[in-house]
């Protein structure tokens, strides 16, 4: 049983922060593992933007349509 999509989110000044797609609904990405911080998003498109327009590496090797067969 999957529970989502991992991916990572790449912001501009180099941190790196760790997300899950989970299916049928929102992205959502750990800001502070630490104290269990998160924020989510209902498309990829406003997550880009809630985070100053980063990019995403997804790491099943696909992209935001799907995993490569």
């Amino acid at each position: 049983m999957t529970i989502g999509r991992p991916f990572q989110l790449h912001l501009g000044h180099g941190e790196v922060l760790p997300g899950l797609h989970l299916p049928g609904g929102p992205l959502v990405v750990v800001d502070d593992p630490e104290f269990g911080l998160a924020s989510q998003a209902d498309t990829v498109e406003d997550l880009l933007a809630g985070y100053g327009h980063g990019h995403i590496t997804w790491l099943d090797g696909g992209d935001e349509n799907g995993p490569t067969p």
